[in-house]
């Protein structure tokens, strides 16, 4: 077992170091009728968005300057307060002149989405706890407000548990945090891949042990991601890029 995890990561670190572009393995999003005009889609998948900022934002189709970014703080919120790192984030955006609008979806009803995110050019939904992000995306009705909104063509910007949502499987994250209301890990589908992030941190190592056991044990389908790496996915086609 030991010699089988490292070659399975050895092969996924060695994926990463290259752009790869989609094809028969790298399928549409799972749920073609949710996504009509998948060549409209562009997401960017991070592990760390600051790290990686000084190169997705130039990818973005407009410039920041004017465009209304709605920044999701829902993962990272503790008892209505936002972590510094979070505050450091948003005001880093706005110094690249977006206007950011901030959401907690915890708060939010299904009906009250399309004027919380109205006037919305880019989504970005921070990093913090995974299960209760994907909570939270399921009870206020966001996972399908989202999936249309990207539909036509608004990006997405995932950071760590933003990404991760929008892989195929979350039971993975039972290893790092609970959520008693979820009876589903299965995440919004519109990549193929969980994206491990965070994958070179040291504070990720042990977990990362009992992880990647249970998910080869499980056939589970994951691709790593280091902080300074991100995944670009525009229409049916995607590719990891290395940021240095």
């Amino acid at each position: 077992m030991k010699n089988t995890l490292l070659l399975f990561c050895l092969l996924f670190s060695l994926s990463s170091c290259s752009e790869i572009t989609g094809h028969k393995n790298n399928p549409a999003p799972s749920n073609p009728s949710d996504l009509k005009e998948s060549s409209q889609i562009t997401l960017f998948l991070t592990s760390s968005g600051m790290d990686v900022s000084n190169k997705l934002i130039p990818m973005l189709p407009f410039k920041p300057k004017g465009k209304t970014l709605h920044y999701i703080t829902t993962a990272s919120v503790h008892n209505g307060v936002v972590p510094e790192w979070t505050e450091n984030e948003i005001k880093a955006l706005e110094e690249e002149g977006f206007n950011v609008q901030r959401v907690d979806l915890s708060i939010l009803k299904q009906e009250e989405l399309e004027l919380a995110f109205e006037g919305c050019d880019l989504f970005w939904v921070g990093g913090g706890n995974t299960l209760y992000l994907l909570q939270e995306v399921r009870k206020s009705g966001f996972d399908n407000f989202v999936t249309q909104k990207i539909a036509t063509g608004v990006p997405y910007v995932g950071v760590s548990a933003g990404s991760i949502i929008l892989g195929p499987d979350l039971e993975f994250e039972l290893y790092a945090s609970k959520t008693p209301e979820l009876d589903s890990y299965e995440g919004l589908n519109l990549f193929p891949f969980a994206p491990y992030v965070h994958f070179d941190a040291e504070w990720t190592r042990d977990l990362y042990k009992d992880i990647l056991k249970f998910s080869l044990e499980n056939d589970k389908a994951f691709i790593t991601l280091r902080d300074n790496q991100f995944i670009y996915v525009t229409g049916e086609k995607w590719q990891v890029i290395d940021v240095e």
